[in-house]
């Protein structure tokens, strides 16, 4: 993985080298004025390095790039034809420059200058399209012309800092009260609540997964509730995706995103700096191949990755063969290189209760659900031609009740069993929630919600 660290001076003749590489190729796109042939200078390279502004991007021990970042006052930015965003503490970003052997230095650079938390000035020549694109997909707005030391007039940019946005999360076990709570909160600190749920997305699944009735969704305004039909996929990824849209949406109306569920991996997926990858999915280079020729295949390139993947599981096998092949390393390295922080200021509220009193409270919410109309509510869908080998019957509260419809159970039967697999469910639901976020606890809704206004300050 690509790292930053400042530069020394036993990295110069690889720093002129990087100059040298990028300004062939600056050249070759038809900007030859990027850089001439004695700029930047060695002495302005040095001087960087005197001032501790000058950076490296280092991959597996080699340099591959170089840029320079000023945190603060910029005497080449005193003066601009235009005018600047605001006159905020700010840092510049100067000679950015790569050997071309890596993709998404400029990215890099970014995050590590946002991280600053200053606003964030960058210029460049007026002929340079590729760095302009770059620019302004990341947000900066033209402010303006300046003139860099060789009088060379050049295109401003300004980018706001980065304001982290608050998020309430509220999480816990099956049947402990998010529902009401995250509707209590949504009331007393003008937020809008999402659904961090995997069932609830589904139309017609309503019962089965305690989706909030007509007068609870009254009281608040719900996202990725409703949004898939009974027989559509749905992935984690997908939900990152959708949910982050919803959180910037709310945030924009200056409203506080709540999400609300107990699916423990979707939350974390979207509040944290979870990164999915895209991978070939065609398996015609392995078609010829047994699954035990895969198996060893992937043993050579990642034999982490064979911890978790039977021999049998060809599709398995073959998807992690097609991610290495990509990104010339393994799904358990990708996975490694995640630091799992949070990419946002986020408050997590786990509601809890005494062991007994919450298996109890399980045990009656599965009688309410069958009062309510579970089974007609599976009936329905089954006559609709759902099945319960798609994906939204999977979820507990609709899979038991299989052996119920193909006459191997009694009802009784599958009613107790919804309730063991809820039960089950609630005490792994704690094991993730403890071990792969950071939760602070509740029992008492007033304290949780005292902890929630004194975050909020």
């Amino acid at each position: 993985m690509a790292e930053i660290r400042h530069t020394v001076y036993e990295d110069l003749d690889r720093i002129a080298e990087i100059f040298d590489s990028a300004r062939k190729r600056m050249k070759e796109a038809g900007n030859p004025d990027q850089w001439r042939d004695d700029r930047p200078s060695m002495d302005k390279i040095e001087k960087d390095i005197e001032d501790d502004n000058s950076y490296v991007v280092v991959e597996n021990d080699k340099v591959v790039a170089t840029f320079a970042f000023v945190p603060g006052v910029e005497e080449t930015y005193l003066e601009i034809d235009g005018a600047w965003l605001d006159d905020e503490p700010y840092g510049t970003i100067h000679r950015i420059a790569s050997d071309g052997s890596i993709k998404g230095i400029f990215d890099l650079v970014m995050d590590f200058a946002e991280g600053f938390g200053i606003d964030i000035r960058i210029d460049t020549h007026k002929d340079n399209t590729a760095m302009r694109h770059l620019i302004e997909k990341h947000g900066f707005v033209y402010c303006g012309i300046i003139i860099v030391d060789d009088l060379t007039p050049r295109l401003a940019f300004q980018k706001k800092k980065k304001i982290r946005q608050k998020i309430l999360a509220i999480v816990g076990p099956t049947a402990v009260g998010k529902t009401a709570f995250g509707i209590r909160c949504a009331s007393q600190f003008n937020g809008e609540i999402i659904s961090g749920d995997s069932i609830q997305i589904y139309r017609g699944l309503d019962i089965g997964s305690a989706k909030p009735d007509s007068e609870e969704l009254s009281q608040a305004v719900h996202h990725l509730i409703d949004i898939k039909d009974p027989d559509d996929h749905y992935s984690v990824k997908e939900f990152q995706e959708l949910c982050r849209e919803k959180i910037n949406e709310i945030s924009e109306k200056g409203k506080l995103p709540i999400i609300v569920g107990g699916t423990g991996l979707y939350i974390k997926a979207a509040l944290y700096d979870y990164k999915f990858f895209e991978e070939e999915t065609k398996d015609e280079q392995y078609e010829d191949l047994s699954n035990e020729e895969l198996y060893q295949l992937l043993e050579t390139k990642d034999p982490k990755a064979l911890e978790k993947i039977h021999v049998n599981n060809r599709k398995r096998l073959i998807r992690a063969l097609n991610i290495y092949e990509k990104h010339n390393k393994g799904i358990s390295e990708i996975k490694d290189e995640q630091e799992h922080k949070p990419i946002y200021d986020c408050l997590i509220i786990g509601l809890t209760a005494e062991r007994q009193i919450l298996f109890e409270r399980i045990n009656e919410r599965v009688d309410r659900m069958i009062e309510n109309g579970l089974i007609e509510e599976i009936e329905g869908l089954l006559n609709k031609g759902i099945s319960f080998s798609d994906q939204s019957m999977q979820g507990i509260g609709y899979k038991e009740f299989k052996a119920y419809f193909d006459k191997d159970k009694s009802l009784e039967e599958c009613i107790e069993d919804v309730k063991i697999n809820s039960r089950h469910f609630a005490k792994r639901q704690y094991t993730f929630f403890n071990n792969q976020l950071d939760v602070k606890w509740y029992d008492d809704k007033d304290k949780a919600i005292q902890e929630v206004r004194e975050w909020l300050i």
